[in-house]
């Protein structure tokens, strides 16, 4: 699921961590970003100006039940 335009990151990280499993950020670029880890959570944060970057990626929950924990930040799917 793609991220909603303007999250506030910092709210979205800690929802992120809150997750139970693994949690994922992948980039257009190929990039594979656990959000669970805080070197991941730090490179997320750096790339914030790029919004073109944020806006292309896909979030990936390893559990299910994760997607609705995040739900406030993704864009709806049909």
């Amino acid at each position: 699921m793609k991220l909603k335009k303007n999250i506030d990151l910092n709210q979205f990280l800690e929802a992120a961590r809150k997750c139970e499993g693994d949690t994922f950020l992948h980039t257009v670029e190929g990039d594979i970003l656990n959000l669970k880890s805080l070197l991941s959570q730090y490179t997320v944060m750096s790339i914030m100006g790029h919004n073109h970057v944020l806006e292309n990626a896909q979030v990936i929950c390893v559990k299910e039940e994760n997607y609705q924990k995040l739900a406030d930040f993704l864009e709806e799917t049909e």
